[in-house]
């Protein structure tokens, strides 16, 4: 266990005292040297390194990952729910790839929320200053994403990074990084694909996270389940290969 003391200022400690109030939180060094968290229903363990000062801007970060979930949305795991009960979604959103939607789209939520506790910009991700994607993903991405003799086999790894990069260049807040050309380039490979998450991702920013609804509205699971509809239609009558 680690003293959280270090990693509260005035900045975050409402926002500690609010949600500590609600799941049981606890402190511990990081195996990897990273910050991260870990949540299941009420429990959550949120990671620091172990050789580097404690940095408030980072532990505030991993508690805003707290904030929807504090609001009842998990898009992460109804994410996994939805696209593990059919293929080829079980295989195309691997638990890795469930992981970064989620996060990338937490990331918007918690952005200027962080910005109005009092942190500067920068601090809000290490790989802040670091471009998410390059026309060489793009690239990589166009020479692999069919196979076979008449390439009509769709490569479900490359699928994959298609969606991974696509959400890394759309959740990154640095101003200075315009993934205008990428994104066109990625959405002529395929562009009924990145229509889906387009849309999708279109939805989600849209998607008020502080409206409380009722048990009868249509809430986030709907955006997710619109999405993997979208995948479904798109994936018919394709052939996969991993």
């Amino acid at each position: 266990m680690v003293d959280v003391k270090p990693y509260i200022d005035k900045y975050n400690i409402s926002l500690w005292e609010k949600l500590s109030s609600q799941f049981n939180i606890k402190i511990e060094y990081s195996k990897d040297e990273y910050y991260g968290n870990y949540l299941i229903r009420d429990n959550c363990t949120i990671y620091v390194p172990h050789n580097e000062l404690p940095s408030p801007p980072s532990f505030s970060h991993e508690l805003l990952h707290l904030y929807l979930p504090s609001k009842k949305i998990f898009l992460g795991g109804a994410l996994r729910l939805f696209s593990h009960e059919h293929y080829p979604h079980s295989i195309i959103f691997d638990e890795a790839l469930c992981n970064h939607i989620s996060n990338c789209s937490e990331h918007i939520k918690m952005f200027p929320i962080f910005l109005q506790m009092g942190y500067p910009a920068e601090s809000f991700l290490k790989d802040f200053n670091e471009k998410k994607i390059s026309n060489r993903n793009v690239c990589g991405i166009k020479n692999s994403y069919k196979r076979g003799l008449f390439h009509t086999k769709y490569n479900i790894e490359t699928i994959n990074w298609f969606i991974g990069l696509f959400f890394a260049a759309k959740a990154d807040v640095n101003p200075q990084f315009n993934y205008d050309v990428s994104l066109s380039n990625l959405k002529q490979i395929d562009h009924k694909l990145y229509s889906v998450i387009d849309g999708f991702w279109n939805d989600w920013q849209k998607y008020n996270v502080e409206l409380k609804r009722e048990i009868w509205e249509d809430d986030y699971n709907k955006l997710v389940e619109k999405l993997i509809e979208g995948i479904t239609l798109w994936s018919e009558n394709k052939v996969f290969t991993i």
